[in-house]
């Protein structure tokens, strides 16, 4: 039986897939010696509204990734971090993309280069981010305790 968060990962899984289909047809654009504007416009439609549906994929997850007990806060931190890595790669395409054209109406391409540099961020400086942009997970203890097992079950529940 499939569980809630296996369907989850299939999703994402696949429109992570059909979202770098589209990052490495617009690198192959961005690479030609004169690239042709329409396409470049059309494969950045196309790359902004894949980024919608794998951010809509990357939410359910993480929501479902808070809910399971045995994630730990790293685990939490890497997935948040790969979902921002694709952010940041649709914003530096944005960038290329428009210097590109206006490059081309302009009739200055000298001054453009055709290959995105989007990389990776280094591990200090995605922990940092991320430290910024993650809520803090605090799950509940039970002590073992008996007479503590009816507050400690209220508290799960609140978290469900």
């Amino acid at each position: 039986m499939t569980t809630e968060m296996e369907i989850a990962k299939l999703k994402r899984k696949a429109a992570r897939s059909t979202y770098s289909k589209t990052v490495n047809k617009l690198q192959e654009i961005l690479a030609a010696e004169s690239p042709d504007v329409d396409d470049l416009e059309i494969h950045l439609d196309q790359l902004t509204e894949k980024y919608k549906d794998l951010k809509t994929s990357d939410e359910i997850s993480l929501n479902l990734l808070q809910k399971e007990a045995r994630i730990t806060h790293a685990e939490y931190e890497k997935e948040y971090e790969i979902a921002q890595d694709y952010y940041e790669k649709l914003s530096t395409f944005k960038i290329k993309i428009n210097k590109v054209i206006a490059s081309t109406e302009t009739g200055n391409e000298s001054s453009v280069s055709p290959t995105p540099t989007w990389r990776p961020a280094d591990d200090a400086h995605t922990a940092a981010k991320a430290k910024q942009n993650l809520p803090e997970i605090r799950l509940p203890q039970f002590d073992g305790d008996p007479r503590n097992w009816l507050t400690f079950w209220t508290q799960i529940n609140k978290i469900r």
